[in-house]
C-alpha cells in the first residue's frame, strides 16, 4: 500500500463536483450553440436568403454536425456522471480515516500515528507510568489497544486506496470516451472541398458547362484571403470581358442584399460594383458560401480565409456590419470583403484581381 493519511488529508473530493458542473455548462453551451447553428442556417433557406444547392448543403452540414456535437454532449454529461459518483465515495473514504487517526491521536495520553497508518503506544504507556508510578500494569493492555486501532486505520486507507483507484478508472474510462467523440468531430472543413463540386455549388455557378462568362476554364475553386493577398490561391489564366457579367441566381441575391446594406450604412451605390463582386466570389471562392482554405500562408499562419470572399476572421470582424456577424453567410461575408476592399485599395475596381482582368491580365488573390 502506497497511499498515506497525509495523501488522504489532501483529498478535496468536492472538487469532482465542480469538475462536474464545468462539464455540464459546456455540454449544455455545445448543444446550444449548434442548436441555433442549424436553426440559423435553416432559416436562411426558409427566407430564400439562402437556397438552391449551396443552401441545401449547408443544411445537410449542419444536421451531421449536430449529430457529432450531440455525441460529444453526451460523453461530457457522462463525464458529469462519473464525477459526481466518486464524490460521496472518496469523502467517506476520506472521513473515515481522518476519524480514525484523529480519535487516536485525541486520546489523552495520545497515542503516535503514523503517515503509514502505524500506531505506536510507546508515548501513551510512558506518560501513564508517570502518572501511576513505575508499577502500573497497563502496558499490555494499551498494546493490545494500539494494535487494534493501527488494524482499523490500515483498513481505512486500504479502503481509500481501493476508492481512489475506482474513481481513477471511471474518470479515465469517461474521458477516453469524450476524447473518441471529440475525435469523431473530425476535420471542421468536411464537406467544404477546396475543389468545385457541383452539389454544393449555388445556383450561379452550377456546372462547368453552363458557367456564366466570367469564370474561367481554369477555376480552381479557392480564395486568397482579404488580409495580405501573398497567396493567390485564386489566380486563373486567360482574359475576361472588361467588367465581366452580372451576377445571376443566388450570388445575385446575396450582392443585392448586401448592397442595401452598404447604401443604408453611409455608402454610395456606384461604389458596390456588382460586376466587380461577382469576379471576386467566383475566383476567391467560386460562389461557395463554406468554403475554407487550409494550405495557403494565412492558413499556415493559423487563420485560415473563409466564406464567399476569403475573409479571415481579424478582417471580417474588423470590417463585419452590426447584425451581419456570421463570416459563413454569403451576404455578412461580402458587406465585410467589401468595406475592406473599398478600405484598402479605394474602390472594388482597384482591387488587384479586377484591376488585372479589366487590363485584359489574369486574375489576381487580393
Amino acid at each position: 500500500m502506497t497511499l498515506t493519511i497525509d495523501n488522504v488529508s489532501n483529498w478535496h473530493p468536492e472538487k469532482l463536483g465542480d469538475a462536474g458542473e464545468q462539464a455540464k455548462k459546456v455540454a449544455d453551451g455545445l448543444d446550444g450553440v449548434v442548436g441555433k447553428g442549424v436553426t440559423d442556417t435553416k432559416g436562411l433557406e426558409d427566407t430564400k436568403a439562402w437556397s438552391g444547392a449551396a443552401g441545401q448543403a449547408a443544411n445537410t452540414r449542419m444536421e451531421t454536425e449536430k449529430s457529432r456535437a450531440g455525441k460529444v454532449s453526451t460523453e461530457l454529461h457522462a463525464l458529469q456522471t462519473a464525477f459526481n459518483e466518486q464524490v460521496q465515495s472518496l469523502q467517506s473514504a476520506k472521513d473515515a480515516v481522518l476519524r480514525l487517526r484523529n480519535d487516536a491521536i485525541n486520546q489523552n495520553p495520545p497515542f503516535e500515528v503514523s503517515a503509514d497508518g502505524t500506531v505506536s503506544a510507546a508515548p501513551r504507556i510512558a506518560e501513564i507510568r508517570r502518572a501511576e508510578g513505575e508499577g502500573s500494569n497497563t502496558e499490555m493492555n494499551e498494546q493490545h489497544e494500539a494494535a487494534r486501532r493501527q488494524w482499523e486505520l490500515v483498513l481505512a486507507l486500504q479502503a481509500a486506496e481501493t476508492a481512489a483507484n475506482t474513481a481513477r478508472d471511471r474518470i479515465r474510462d469517461a474521458v477516453g470516451k469524450l476524447q473518441a467523440a471529440f475525435n469523431d468531430l473530425g476535420d471542421p472543413n468536411l464537406g467544404v472541398t477546396q475543389t468545385q463540386n457541383t452539389s454544393t455549388t449555388p445556383a450561379a455557378t452550377t456546372s462547368t458547362t453552363s458557367k456564366p462568362s466570367y469564370v474561367t476554364s481554369s477555376h480552381n475553386g479557392g480564395g486568397s484571403g482579404s488580409s495580405s493577398g501573398t497567396s493567390n490561391y485564386g489566380t486563373s489564366g486567360g482574359t475576361h470581358n472588361a467588367t465581366g457579367a452580372m451576377p445571376t441566381g443566388d450570388v445575385a441575391e446575396w450582392i443585392k442584399k448586401a448592397k442595401a446594406k452598404l447604401i443604408e450604412m453611409g455608402y454610395s451605390p456606384d461604389q458596390i460594383d456588382e460586376r466587380a463582386l461577382a469576379m471576386i466570389i467566383e475566383h476567391e471562392s467560386g460562389g461557395n458560401p463554406l468554403i475554407v482554405n487550409d494550405w495557403d500562408s494565412n492558413a499556415a499562419a493559423g487563420h485560415p480565409s473563409k466564406g464567399l470572399m476569403q475573409t479571415i476572421d481579424s478582417t471580417f470582424n474588423a470590417y463585419k456590419a452590426p447584425g451581419h456577424e456570421n463570416i459563413y453567410d454569403p451576404v455578412d461575408n461580402i458587406i465585410a470583403g467589401t468595406r475592406y476592399a473599398i478600405d484598402r485599395y479605394g474602390s472594388l475596381s482597384n482591387v488587384p484581381g479586377v484591376a488585372a482582368v479589366n487590363s485584359g491580365g489574369a486574375y489576381q488573390g487580393y
